[in-house]
């Protein structure tokens, strides 16, 4: 049976120390997320170059919010989750209030710059469409 796919891509302008709590973060609010369903998930992070046009908005963010710091060590990560599961466990609205909550979450102890969007696509089953691949 099609599984559906949600990636949910969060971008954070934060330190490396920061990063680590703003991980732990992620994994807790997903593994409470997934508890009850039949859902995999997984999750990467991922430096982003200072020429991405996500790093550009998130530094400027942050230099208005704080006009007389430096940044420092700041920079760009993409934290990335991909969540599979029956598409009745991966709704679209079930997915808003994951990044809803991610976003709470995150923001709790200190306020810091972030965009975070989701995608949804259904699968394709292997065997049906091997010749495809």
């Amino acid at each position: 049976m099609p599984k559906r796919i949600s990636d949910v891509s969060l971008h954070v302008y934060v330190t490396p120390h920061a990063l680590h709590r703003v991980t732990e973060t992620v994994c807790r609010v997903v593994d409470e997320y997934v508890a009850d369903r039949d859902i995999f998930a997984w999750r990467f992070t991922l430096p982003v170059e200072c020429d991405e046009p996500t790093h550009t908005v998130l530094e400027t963010q942050w230099r208005l919010d704080h006009p007389a710091a430096e940044p420092g060590e700041r920079r760009t990560y993409e934290i990335a989750l991909s969540l599979v599961g029956e598409a009745r466990q991966l709704t679209k609205a079930g997915i808003a209030k994951l990044e809803q909550r991610l976003v709470l979450e995150l923001s709790a102890d200190e306020p810091i710059p972030y965009i975070v969007h989701a995608l949804q696509r259904e699968n394709f089953d292997l065997e049906e469409n091997r010749e495809l691949i």
